[in-house]
């Protein structure tokens, strides 16, 4: 009767560690694609900042100043774009905002005077 529980433990031994083999292959493709899907997603999400950082410098490039809004929504923009891995282009932008001037450029510093019309 030994031989026979011996011939059963050894067979659920087995089935254990096929079953618990099974379980960590899966789990190990399972956390695989999740990674993958991880990156594709902080990669995308990385560009789509980077396309509205671009397209806030060009924007205020083309009026010739960055207030205090322009700023603050690039900061909030950049931010996030730089802790994602984002580099280079996208941190040139960003700091060639910041160089512009915070006010539209006068070009009559003085008053009109409406009598010398």
């Amino acid at each position: 009767m030994q031989e026979w529980l011996r011939a059963v433990v050894t067979a659920f031994a087995g089935a254990f560690v096929a079953g618990l083999t099974a379980a960590v292959k899966y789990l190990y493709t399972r956390m695989k694609r999740q990674n993958a899907r991880q990156d594709a997603i902080e990669e995308g999400l990385r560009g789509l900042l980077y396309d509205r950082i671009q397209e806030r410098f060009l924007q205020c490039e083309a009026k010739g100043y960055a207030d205090v809004c322009d700023r603050e929504n690039m900061q909030l923009l950049y931010e996030p774009y730089h802790a994602l891995g984002g580099n280079g282009t996208g941190t040139d932008l960003y700091n060639k905002l910041r160089e512009l001037p915070t006010a539209p450029r006068q070009e009559n510093s003085q008053p009109v005077n409406p009598a010398e019309r």
